[in-house]
């Protein structure tokens, strides 16, 4: 009986497991999931875009983006035309990574996949 627990386990984990990746061979988290990107000391974050001070938007070099919540406000996230990365050591960047705006370091509380940064709405003009 054992077994066969087992070895339904098994088969259910096997079906699933191609659901989970994505095309060009990557595991994708489920929506949610804390998740790190990799290498990004070694030129791993390609790009950012924050429009408010506690939330930024991440891309990979493989164009991946992921939503990093900050802990509190981040003052000059919104308008930094570059920031830094502090890994503490770790090759790979994660909740337990901080950003470097200007002078102020701003810790990541979550680091999520993200299909993007919300598309900016444009606002009719008056006059």
């Amino acid at each position: 009986m054992r077994n066969r627990i087992i070895a339904l386990a098994a088969a259910a984990a096997a079906v699933a497991a191609p659901a989970a990746a994505a095309p060009g061979g990557q595991e994708r988290a489920p929506a949610g999931e804390e998740v790190s990107i990799p290498f990004a000391r070694l030129g791993g974050i390609r790009s950012f875009e924050a429009r408010e001070d506690d939330v930024v938007y991440l891309q990979d070099r493989h164009r991946n983006w992921y939503r990093a919540e900050l802990y509190g406000p981040c003052f000059g996230l919104r308008w930094a035309f570059g920031i830094g990365i502090d890994t503490r050591g770790s090759s790979s960047f994660d909740r337990f990574s901080a950003l470097i705006v200007g002078k102020e370091r701003c810790q990541i509380g979550s680091l999520t996949r993200s299909e993007g940064p919300p598309k900016k709405v444009r606002r009719p003009r008056r006059g």
